[in-house]
């Protein structure tokens, strides 16, 4: 294909002269000189002849047809040249359902909308990109920012994701959900049927810290594992959402207080299971939710617990459930912290 090689600091206007004159093919890409790195090759359509070509030399080379790799790839097409080549581009986002959350520093943010619509081109089953602002309030939520959205389509941020073969609606503006627990929660499902087997009965789970339910998806797909399920959260969000997703004829799902439960009489030494999905506090509602298990029920629940700390973390969950309980170190959370999980029977 025609090239003209062009000084670098005339790319833009060349771009917008071959624009205006309809003589800049679909899709061009602008490469790098290999004889000059000071110029660039920009493709051209010769017929009729663009006015610009006669004032710079033609090349003719073979054009590169790889499929884009990243959506970086497409910012050339979309903004200036020298922009593209002097921001540091994120090179991490996120994907819920249908949404991308993108994270962007300051340098980032002023091309939020170039990046946005350069994610959708990369990935044709994204329906919209936000900017992610992190998580905020009580219930760690998202505080996002619309960046891009396929035209035709809403900008809502509810979305239905896949985990595990089985489909949940969510709003990570209004609930909190996090894939990166998706394997422990496949763990959930093995420990379930084995809990099962043991006992020789369909089984009483209780899960008060539920969110949307990722966890209880698997558990209520297997037949005849849930005698009875107690669901729960405390984000009223959250709630609604579980009745949506949980659909067992044996499950009550309510908005509560998982620390509160201890209350009521007719959930005391009831359940098989508890499971706790509270990393940032679960050994300290631990204690408050140990009246809601039967004597040998098991639970099963993760805790970020910080290095220097671990020691006394261990020592602190065999206090509460007895000596034979411990901590296992699943990953890195941080690099102060990491994901622990906890399997243990209340003592007898």
């Amino acid at each position: 294909m025609l090239h003209l090689s062009v000084p670098s600091p005339d790319t833009d206007r060349i771009l917008q002269q071959l624009r205006a004159e309809s003589a800049l093919p679909e899709g061009a890409r602008v490469q790098t000189d290999p004889s000059d790195s000071e110029r660039r090759l920009i493709p051209f359509i010769d017929n009729p002849t663009p006015s610009v070509a006669a004032h710079y030399p033609i090349v003719d080379i073979e054009v590169d047809t790889q499929t884009p790799r990243t959506y970086r790839d497409h910012l050339v097409d979309i903004l200036p040249t020298d922009i593209v080549e002097s921001v540091e581009w994120p090179r991490r986002h996120e994907f819920i359902g249908d949404l991308i959350l993108i994270k962007l520093n300051d340098e980032q943010r002023p091309h939020g909308d170039a990046i946005g619509e350069a994610l959708l081109r990369q990935h044709s089953r994204t329906r919209a990109v936000f900017e992610d602002g992190g998580v905020i309030g009580d219930f760690r939520v998202r505080d996002l920012n619309l960046l891009a959205v396929r035209d035709g389509h809403e900008s809502t941020t509810r979305t239905r994701i896949l985990e595990n073969e089985n489909y949940l609606w969510t709003d990570p503006t209004t609930v909190y959900y996090s894939s990166r627990l998706s394997h422990e929660r496949e763990g959930t499902l093995a420990t379930a049927l084995n809990l099962r087997e043991e006992l020789g009965r369909p089984l009483i789970i209780c899960a008060p810290y539920a969110g949307v339910g990722p966890s209880l998806l698997p558990l209520i797909s297997e037949p005849d594992l849930i005698e009875e399920l107690f669901a729960g959260d405390l984000n009223p969000s959250a709630a609604e959402f579980l009745r949506e997703n949980i659909q067992h004829p044996s499950a009550t799902i309510e908005c509560a207080d998982a620390r509160l439960l201890k209350e009521r009489p007719e959930m005391c030494e009831k359940f098989d299971i508890l499971l706790v999905n509270i990393p940032h506090d679960t050994l300290e509602h631990l204690p408050e939710l140990l009246p809601l298990i039967r004597p040998g029920g098991l639970v099963r629940g993760w805790a970020i617990i910080e290095h220097s700390e671990f020691q006394d973390a261990q020592v602190r969950v065999r206090d509460i459930l007895g000596p034979e309980a411990e901590l296992e170190r699943r990953r890195s959370y941080s690099a102060s912290a990491d994901l622990c999980r906890l399997d243990a029977r209340k003592a007898t």
